[in-house]
């Protein structure tokens, strides 16, 4: 796997942002591509993960509702 940090444009703002993430993070993961949500100043990003932590999509993230789950008693 690569490691280190890696960059991309963002698609909705064009500033350039560096990312790194945790070998340990992708580790239980079972299929690739994955999707990593990131916030970026004041929008979200979905960026497709490959297995080799490459970048294989990003895609501006047009709505998001921010969802809790509720513990059973």
């Amino acid at each position: 796997m690569t490691e280190g940090h890696k960059w991309l444009q963002c698609p909705a703002c064009k500033e350039t942002i560096f990312w790194e993430i945790p070998i340990k993070a992708l580790k239980g993961v079972k299929r690739f591509p994955v999707a990593v949500v990131v916030k970026h100043e004041d929008h979200y990003l979905v960026c497709y993960i490959d297995s080799h932590h490459q970048l294989a999509d990003t895609e501006v993230a047009i709505g998001y509702t921010e969802g809790k789950a509720k513990e059973e008693k």
